[in-house]
């Protein structure tokens, strides 16, 4: 019963604040309970606690040769779904959490029309999208898989 007390009125594990999408591309095919574990779970825990946002879920991104109707595709990126309330100070909680994480460089933080870019030295911020919906949700276009 004591926790109930401590718990009452503490709803940040249940609801997913964070309006301004986000979305975090790590390279390379991540077994989805693999980026949980190692980022996606540490950035949601982090983004909540400061009342920042959220994180979780994802997909992956895969890259099709056009000319290949049996091409399955393969995965560029994995993706976390990660939304902010504040853009600046979101953005920064996440570029630092997934340095401290070991992120791979390549990583990515879009928003906007822009993206963040890890080089595994240095974030390079601000740079034009490397990729429009078109490249990264093909379930969107119902001639492609």
């Amino acid at each position: 019963m004591k926790i109930a007390r401590f718990l009452e009125g503490f709803t940040a594990l249940n609801e997913y604040p964070g309006d301004i999408a986000t979305p975090i591309l790590l390279p390379g095919d991540l077994d989805p309970h693999q980026r949980h574990d190692r980022f996606t779970r540490y950035i949601d825990a982090e983004l909540r606690l400061t009342g920042l946002g959220s994180a979780g879920g994802g997909w992956q991104i895969r890259a099709y040769d056009d000319e290949d109707d049996d091409d399955e595709g393969e995965v560029e990126y994995s993706l976390i779904d990660a939304d902010v309330t504040d853009l600046e100070t979101g953005l920064d909680l996440i570029r630092n959490q997934l340095v401290e994480l070991g992120c791979p460089p390549g990583t990515l933080v879009q928003y906007d029309e822009h993206e963040d870019r890890w080089d595994g030295e240095r974030w390079h911020r601000g740079e034009e999208r490397s990729s429009d919906d078109e490249d990264t949700e093909p379930w969107r276009d119902p001639d492609r898989r």
